[in-house]
């Protein structure tokens, strides 16, 4: 079998496997069943044991209660039969009006019938009473032939006075009590079957009113699409997870769409800034064409032609940088450095333009900084190459080294040029965005000088500050967090 059939059965196995799973309301609703049976059983399990104990209870204490009633008149009057018959009889008549009928028989110790109540040897014969041993009683259940239920018992009671020895029976019918345990075992069973069934009701109706809201954020998910992103959830009286995880889903669309928005930006930004060099280029092209030119003029186009094709070049290879730095392809290289030695480094660079228009160069402060060396001077070299595009003749540029609050390490480029208005501050570091061209005396720039920095700064984990005045001059300051840089690994 191929590799690719065998991704279409994965596939087609994860999708059956996927329809086949419960929902979550389903299986939170027969937990809930399950916890209430079980709860439920426990109970009633725990009363039903309760109450056959008690009625055990008291079938016992009533045996023993009447045995020993016998006993004290056997060893008190071993030879009145008469006054035993009378008490047997008595019970009989006690019994008979009662709801729990008992028996009495007393047996000599020849085992020859000394008295029993009016009919037990048809009810209960002599041979199902449990044998004694000793002086304890011993007791024993025993169903008769008629269904009946009887608590037996039968004990030796020894007669000093005449040297004899007695056996007492005691019968007493229990069926009463097996009854009422019997319509409880029922009573139970009704009782659970309808828990069971209100269980899984009330489970499910409270089950799909918690999931409620889940439900209204999968439509509101739904619902989302390239001209949806500004839909958000309309919460109500939710629980507090639910609310926490409408209001992260309404913050994650927020991100969207201004990711969303900037990317339509970029692009727009893009296609106008592609299309200007490219007209140029065609315009050049189609006039040169037009007709018959001289050598020297069709030098003059090509040299027009490369400065446009120049530009294209650094806009192409700025935009793969920012791309690179956005999907963390970039191979971060931090090392210690002296920042005084970088600024000076990127200040002799400069030297001779600075010179050729007139804009003192300053270098001063000390410190370290822990960078990627390439990428630091890169920063520090667009930084300046702005300062010095927007400052007059005869007044200075200074790059400054100095150490913030908490160990931070800041590097700024101070010049004392026209300025910035404050509506454009928040702006710098975007990509493409550029303040009026007509403050700028020299070329037109892309706009992506200052957005690679405010990159190179986010592979720091660093900063981009820009303060600025209008007439006053800009102060652009790299800020680096205390402590060494995080590594990025190459994607």
């Amino acid at each position: 079998m191929s590799s690719s059939s065998v991704e279409r059965a994965s596939v087609d196995a994860g999708v059956s496997g996927a329809g086949r799973r419960w929902a979550i309301a389903s299986w939170l609703t027969l937990y809930y069943t399950i916890s209430i049976f079980v709860l439920l059983a426990a109970a009633s399990g725990f009363l039903y044991w309760d109450l056959q104990r008690s009625l055990d209870q008291q079938s016992h204490d009533y045996v023993r209660q009447k045995m020993q009633v016998l006993t004290r008149i056997l060893q008190q009057r071993p030879l009145d039969r008469a006054g035993v018959e009378q008490e047997v009889l008595e019970e009989a008549e006690i019994s008979r009006r009662s709801q729990a009928p008992f028996l009495l028989r007393v047996l000599d110790q020849d085992n020859r019938l000394f008295v029993e109540t009016p009919g037990m040897a048809a009810l209960v014969p002599m041979s199902v009473f449990p044998p004694t041993t000793g002086g304890a009683a011993q007791e024993r259940r025993w169903r008769a032939a008629d269904r009946s239920s009887f608590l037996l018992a039968s004990s030796s009671v020894p007669a000093d006075a005449a040297q004899q020895r007695f056996q007492v029976q005691v019968a007493l019918n229990v069926s009463s009590a097996d009854a009422v345990l019997a319509r409880y075992r029922r009573d139970i069973a009704v009782v659970l079957a309808t828990g069971l069934l209100l269980a899984a009701t009330i489970g499910g109706w409270i089950t799909r009113r918690g999931l409620a809201p889940i439900a209204a954020i999968t439509r509101a998910t739904e619902r989302i699409g390239v001209q949806q992103l500004h839909d958000r959830i309309e919460t109500g009286p939710w629980p507090k997870e639910l609310v926490s995880l409408a209001s992260a889903y309404d913050r994650m669309l927020d991100r969207l769409q201004e990711a969303f928005d900037r990317l339509s930006q970029f692009s727009a930004d893009l296609a106008h800034e592609l299309r200007t060099p490219i007209n140029n280029l065609m315009g050049e092209t189609q006039v040169a064409l037009s007709r018959d030119r001289t050598a020297g003029d069709y030098a003059r186009v090509l040299q027009s032609a490369l400065e446009e094709h120049a530009r294209l070049a650094r806009m192409i290879d700025s935009m793969l940088f920012l791309a690179q730095a956005d999907q963390a392809r970039s191979a971060l290289m931090p090392a210690p450095l002296d920042a005084r030695e970088q600024l000076q480094a990127v200040a002799d660079f400069y030297q001779a333009l600075a010179d050729e228009q007139g804009v003192a160069l300053i270098c001063k402060g000390q410190g370290r900084v822990s960078a990627d060396p390439l990428l630091l001077r890169r920063a520090l070299s667009n930084l300046l190459s702005n300062a010095l595009k927007y400052t007059p003749r005869g007044r200075r540029v200074t790059l400054c080294a100095h150490e913030g609050a908490g160990g931070m390490q800041k590097l700024s480029v101070i010049d004392s040029g026209i300025g910035i208005a404050a509506e454009h501050l928040p702006k710098l570091g975007d990509r493409f965005y550029r303040v009026d061209p007509s403050r700028a005396d020299g070329e037109r720039g892309a706009g992506l000088g200052l957005a690679i920095v405010k990159s190179i700064m986010a592979l720091h984990g660093g900063r981009l500050v820009i303060e600025s005045t209008a007439g006053y001059g800009t102060t652009v300051s790299l800020v680096f967090a205390a402590g060494p840089a995080r590594a990025i690994e190459t994607a």
